[in-house]
């Protein structure tokens, strides 16, 4: 029997590209896609020098003279959304999700430490689908990228930046995914084990109404990631979309009784 299918459609409320304008910047991105790190700080260092130019002082408009509106910065350090300063892709793709997607050799791993030193918002913000930078190392299995990120965060505050990087794991995408289930759909056990090793309660993290990593990798038929996860935690989550289950769906692809001493105790403790 073919694998059930779990993708979810983005919410019909999420227009995260509606009415999104962009400066195009192409050396930035090419910058990006080859991990060129010395044409990336000279790049990054341009942006710096303009946004660091002493703006116009606003007109004062007198008499039929027509008012000049200068606009104030906006605080990306605050911004959880990649904002049109920083998206080099209509999909919002900052400079960060671009290299963090390409590759994890030594090159692609100095250019997202030269992006981090100048610009650290984009470590853990968001693209238009919702995804932040780990997303996408996670789903093209890029190990040493996914390390690489994570040993970012923790370096925060003089080495004490867990909770920015337990919140950086549990971040969810419009389809209410974290890194784990990216992991668990590309079906690697290493992937799994390096995300769960920093924060071992990562299964539970509630999905917006889509499947928990359980169901996911129950309904792929990555049945020894399943026990991993289960094994790992006992008290991980087993839901799925329109109310259905880990065991619902066990059992409709005839695994019941294979999971059954997995699942069953567990699964009654919590309900």
């Amino acid at each position: 029997m073919a694998p059930e299918n779990t993708e979810q459609a983005p919410s019909p409320r999420s227009k995260p590209n509606e009415g999104f304008d962009f400066e195009p910047h192409p050396e930035l991105l090419m910058a990006a896609r080859r991990g060129d790190r010395g044409q990336l700080e000279r790049l990054l260092g341009q942006k710096d020098d303009a946004a660091a130019a002493p703006q116009p002082a606003p007109v004062r408009p007198a008499r039929r003279d027509v008012i000049v509106h200068i606009e104030e910065a906006v605080n990306v350090e605050s911004a959880s959304t990649v904002t049109s300063a920083d998206a080099l892709t209509m999909a919002r793709d900052s400079v960060l999700h671009v290299v963090a997607s390409r590759g994890d050799a030594d090159q692609f791993l100095k250019s997202a430490t030269v992006i981090y030193d100048r610009a650290r918002h984009l470590l853990d913000a968001r693209n238009g689908t919702g995804d932040t930078p780990l997303h996408c190392a996670v789903r093209a299995g890029w190990g040493r990228m996914v390390a690489h990120l994570v040993d970012l965060a923790k370096a925060e505050n003089g080495g004490g930046g867990g909770e920015r990087l337990k919140a950086m794991l549990r971040m969810q995408n419009e389809q209410g995914e974290t890194v784990l289930h990216e992991a668990v759909r590309l079906g690697s056990r290493d992937m799994v084990a390096r995300l769960m090793k920093e924060d071992p309660e990562l299964a539970r993290v509630p999905p917006a109404d889509g499947a928990s990593p359980l169901y996911l990798a129950v309904s792929l038929d990555h049945d020894d990631i399943a026990r991993q996860l289960y094994q790992n935690d006992e008290g991980l989550s087993y839901s799925g979309p329109d109310g259905r289950n880990a065991l619902h769906v066990a059992a409709l692809k005839g695994k019941g009784e294979t999971f059954a001493p997995y699942f069953t105790v567990s699964f009654m403790r919590q309900n």
